[in-house]
Order: structure tokens, then sequence, then C-alpha cells
């Protein structure tokens, strides 16, 4: 099976988003968030419902569309939560 090719400026854009959603984890949690892996569970790294409530508004301006609080609570994760931001950029 063919692997898609991936276009030359997603590498960086998709970084770029990965060093935001870090650093608005880091505000939320009062905490420096260098040691979080994209696949780590933010819910066993300190984030908590009222954590990720706050989030809710930085997280939809990055995706340009309101998120669902249960879509982002049930896959704590950065890397889900970037594929999600990355969907509703997209339009899907």
């Amino acid at each position: 099976m063919n692997e898609p090719a991936i276009a030359a400026d997603a590498m960086p854009e998709a970084e770029t988003m990965m060093t935001e959603l870090k650093a608005l984890i880091a505000r939320v949690l009062d905490d420096e968030v260098r040691d979080i892996e994209p696949g780590d569970n933010l819910f066993g790294r300190g984030l908590h419902s009222l954590a990720l409530m706050r989030l809710m508004p930085p997280l939809s301006q990055l995706a340009g569309t309101r998120l669902d609080y249960d879509d982002l609570a049930r896959r704590p994760m950065l890397a889900a939560w970037q594929a999600l931001i990355e969907r509703s950029r997209a339009g899907h």
C-alpha cells in the first residue's frame, strides 16, 4: 500500500500547531509541558474538567469552529486534538 504524500509545508504547520497546543496546556495547568508527548493522556498529566472548559475557546479559535467538549474529553491527547482541529479546518 502506498502512503499518501505529505505536502512540504504540512510538517512545519503540524509542528507549529503542536507547539501552540502545548503552550495552551501550559497556561491552563500553570506548568511547563515540554515533556508531554502527543499521545499522553492529559487527564493523567493534571488536566481536569474545569481546565478543559477553559481551553474550549482557544482550541475552538484554532479550529475555526466551536469544538465539542465531549470530543475533546473522549480523547484527551495532544495528537487527537491536533487531528480534530485539522479536520475542522478542512471542513470535515
